[in-house]
């Protein structure tokens, strides 16, 4: 079901980084209990999902100017429309494309990143949040998702 916030509610906005390297490593930050997450940013007030990426990259990975693909995903919720929150949410997936020593550098940086390939992610899907991102990788690296929005309700 597709929802958008009423105009009353202020969304909570978020932009959720899916950081491929030339080779289509996926990087990923770990969490408690063996769980991995793709790395996420909350916007500032008026900033544009990019800028936000943008910023985020260049101040904690020092990946200036990244690219970013063709492809991306949408998400809107109100409050009390899923479990997870409980106030509006509006979210993009944006595909970051950054160089192999770029990304070498990112996973060096700490013990908690690592940069898994396509059949790692495919086998350890299940370790990995928010779910539907190895689909959306793997969709995105195969050439089967055209380019645009796609919505991820």
């Amino acid at each position: 079901m597709t929802t958008s916030p009423t105009p009353t509610e202020r969304p909570e906005r978020r932009v959720c980084l899916l950081v491929l390297d030339d080779q289509h490593r996926l990087l990923l930050c770990g969490g408690c209990c063996g769980s991995r997450t793709v790395p996420q940013v909350q916007l500032r007030e008026a900033e544009s999902f990019e800028a936000a990426a943008s910023r985020f990259l260049a101040e904690r990975f020092q990946v200036p100017d990244p690219r970013f693909g063709a492809v991306y995903g949408i998400r809107r919720s109100r409050s009390g429309d899923d479990w997870e929150f409980d106030r509006a949410t509006e979210a993009r997936v944006l595909f970051a494309r950054v160089s192999n020593r770029q990304s070498a550098a990112i996973e060096l940086s700490s013990a908690t990143h690592v940069r898994w390939g396509l059949e790692e992610l495919k086998a350890r899907r299940r370790e990995i949040s928010p779910q539907g991102v190895v689909l959306l990788v793997t969709g995105y690296v195969e050439g089967w998702i055209p380019d645009g929005p796609i919505s991820l309700y």
